[in-house]
């Protein structure tokens, strides 16, 4: 039995079940959600060609269980890489199902909890006290999508972060991020569909995908953020490493070549770094190490890197910016934001709109002190040609592009080359989140209320059906329904809301419809 985990809780999490790798007799292993009768005497798992009596097995069948591969079946189709996941269980006689679980404390679960069922150790169990809920966590849904289209990233779990990001691709992806409870320790899964070309699924082919489908690339790998280029995906894991696939053009994926990866592949220039913060737009990639150092790669347009060269295959660490300990980034259309432990921030790259924000329109090949932010920046975002900065006091301020109202700040729609403060009489409380998406700006505020500016041309304001125009200072989205809203992220021309029911909405042309449903 697990040193970690009581019997109490092991069959409690059975009988919640767990989304699990089985391995086929013929063919290749496939997902399957397994999980234990509330009497104990069944365990089932869902098959979408067979009934109930083809896809469970009676407890008092089963035999044996075997840690390991040890089977004919895992002895045909190894996977050494799982091994200490594994596990068969060997029923009416010599018939067995072969199991890879998710990370080792799922394994031990399922071990302690069918050795005890095997072994009749759970007679004396009252099954009422199975039926208790088991210890929660405050479960979060978030949501990224990208600036493009409807591709989205969709999480759901205690603590993970997310960023608004940028595409340009008609194709959805998403990632759900299990809870955090005790009992019910699933790794974070993700969930790709839509257009799969150049690989950008994960799923080894071009094939779109019509629902969604498990990166099993990724199965185990406890992924708690992903940020999204026009035709690459980058995922950074709870162990700090970072995966990319997709389009390979220009350096983007940070793989040492051009070529493109249908499958995630860990960043091997990063091999070594804790990394805690990832985030990409169309062209480049950077990471944030948990020393502080900052990397980049990908294609360097008006020396959006920050680095020497205008192209870098491999993550290159900028050192423009050693001893400054960098704490987050955004990138934009072709140009990077980067926030310093001190609450300063400092950007390089195209400069024709004010989006670096250092009063002028001068492009900087070098990271440059954004000028005039009276207050310490904790969180920044990038759309096309703007940027928006969150303070440590709650207060936005903007700058850049504003030929939309992207920046909220009013008339004249003119670019701003110094940060402005984002006021309102709308907004009556601090800012939670926000999210940049091409022209656009969404902000989430404290008691979960919606605030969107910008453009509106295509309803990304969710303003309503008729309010397509643009929108120069924060205005609040309909609530009739009295919703609480916990996350946001925005696109090219489209946002995406959670509410507190854990519900998906976007926002094109009409508010309100559930995306991805």
């Amino acid at each position: 039995m697990s040193s970690e985990v009581s019997l109490i809780d092991a069959l409690r999490s059975m009988i919640g079940g767990n989304t699990l790798l089985k391995a086929g007799r013929a063919g290749k292993p496939h997902f399957r959600h397994f999980r234990l009768s509330p009497d104990l005497l069944r365990l089932q798992w869902e098959s979408p060609k067979k009934n109930l009596g083809e896809s469970s097995v009676l407890v008092a069948e089963i035999s044996e269980v075997l840690k390991g591969q040890q089977t004919r079946v895992f002895q045909s189709n190894r996977m050494p890489e799982f091994e200490e996941r594994s596990f068969s269980i060997v029923y009416q006689g010599n018939r067995t199902l072969d199991i890879i679980c998710k990370d080792r404390r799922e394994h031990d679960v399922w071990i302690s909890g069918l050795q005890a069922l095997v072994n009749r150790a759970t007679g004396d169990i009252d099954l009422s006290q199975l039926r208790a809920t088991a210890p929660e966590t405050d479960q979060k849904l978030q949501v990224v999508i990208d600036k493009g289209s409807t591709r989205v990233l969709i999480r759901e779990g205690l603590g993970a972060s997310f960023s608004p990001l940028c595409s340009a691709r008609p194709h959805i992806l998403a990632v759900i991020l299990s809870a955090s409870i005790p009992t019910r320790v699933d790794a974070s899964d993700v969930y790709t569909w839509g257009e799969g070309t150049r690989g950008m699924l994960g799923h080894g082919e071009e094939d779109p995908e019509a629902s969604p489908r498990v990166v099993e690339a990724l199965l185990g790998h406890d992924i708690k953020m992903l940020c999204l280029g026009s035709g690459h995906t980058m995922a950074l894991a709870v162990s700090g490493e970072v995966y990319s696939w997709g389009l390979g053009l220009g350096g983007r994926l940070g793989q040492g070549r051009e070529r493109d990866r249908f499958t995630p592949l860990r960043l091997a220039g990063l091999r070594g770094f804790d990394i805690t913060h990832i985030a990409c737009n169309e062209n480049h990639s950077v990471a944030v190490a948990d020393n502080g150092e900052a990397y980049v790669w990908g294609r360097g347009i008006d020396g959006s890197l920050g680095v020497e060269g205008d192209k870098h295959v491999s993550p290159t660490q900028i050192h423009a910016l050693d001893g400054k300990r960098v704490v987050h980034a955004a990138c934009g259309a072709a140009f990077t934001l980067f926030v310093i432990e001190s609450g300063e921030v400092y950007a390089c790259g195209n400069n024709e709109h004010g989006q670096l924000g250092i009063g002028s329109n001068e492009a900087m090949s070098e990271p440059t002190l954004v000028t005039n932010l009276p207050e310490r920046i904790v969180r920044i975002a990038c759309g096309n040609s703007h940027a928006v900065a969150l303070s440590e006091t709650g207060r936005l301020y903007a700058w850049g592009a504003h030929s939309s109202g992207q920046l909220g700040v009013g008339e004249p729609l003119e670019d701003r080359l110094s940060p402005v403060r984002v006021e309102s009489n709308v907004v009556r409380d601090d800012v939670a989140d926000f999210a940049c998406g091409g022209n656009h700006t969404i902000i989430l505020s404290n008691s979960g209320l919606l605030y969107a500016f910008g453009s509106g041309a295509q309803g990304q304001l969710g303003l309503g059906p008729l309010a397509t125009k643009n929108q120069a200072t924060p205005a609040a989205l309909p609530n009739p329904e009295g919703r609480k809203y916990t996350a946001i992220s925005c696109g090219q021309d489209i946002s995406a809301a959670v509410s507190g029911m854990r519900s998906l909405w976007n926002m094109k042309l009409s508010a309100g419809a559930c995306f991805g449903g």
